[in-house]
């Protein structure tokens, strides 16, 4: 039965779910200066975006959504998901500039803001096809940016896709949920995960 099943079954994402690869690696500084490998979270889902302090609307609003799947995650949120921003501002974006935009938002322990060099993050954004691009002059610049939030598995590998704010928290928790089950043999043999 379990086998006829397993044909009839695919594994269901609300978010966009293109072919597993790996996520391209990186190693960066947090609002805390303590460095963040991607490497070093092999075995913790990565819940990942593009963001900077200075952004007027998509940023802050990707950060609450981030606040309310971490709260409903509950102890799972640190322990088994990380939630990271990654800098497209690297000259604003200082260590108190981020500990007060994570404080304002209500993150300051529940997510790493990763900043850096603008060189390094260069490559970064590159490997991540994120499309960076600073408008205006003076102080009050804007920075246009591809807004993504990136779904990483245990295993390192790029899962999931959510583009702009066209998803709600719900249903990331909800995918995080299948990412986290996928361990149980069960699991892998009724929706053929494979290994």
């Amino acid at each position: 039965m379990l086998l006829l099943l397993s044909g009839c079954l695919e594994e269901k994402f609300s978010g966009i779910a293109p072919e597993p690869y790996p996520a391209p690696g990186f190693t960066l500084k947090n609002q805390n200066g303590e460095e963040i490998s991607l490497q070093d979270l092999r075995g913790k889902i990565v819940v990942m975006s593009f963001m900077y302090t200075g952004c007027p609307t998509v940023c802050p609003l990707i950060t609450t959504k981030f606040l309310e799947a971490a709260n409903m995650l509950g102890e799972s949120a640190g322990r088994e998901v990380v939630f990271i921003g990654v800098t497209v501002d690297p000259e604003r974006d200082t260590p108190e500039a981020v500990k007060t935009f994570l404080e304002s938002k209500g993150m300051q322990d529940k997510m790493h803001f990763l900043i850096g060099e603008r060189k390094e993050l260069e490559t970064v954004w590159e490997n991540y096809n994120v499309y960076v691009n600073r408008s205006g002059e003076g102080p009050d610049y804007t920075v246009d940016h591809t807004a993504i939030v990136y779904v990483i598995d245990k295993n390192g590998d790029l899962r999931i896709l959510y583009p702009g704010l066209e998803w709600f928290p719900k249903f990331l928790v909800s995918d995080i949920k299948t990412l986290m089950r996928e361990d149980n043999p069960l699991f892998r043999i009724i929706y053929s995960v494979p290994k």
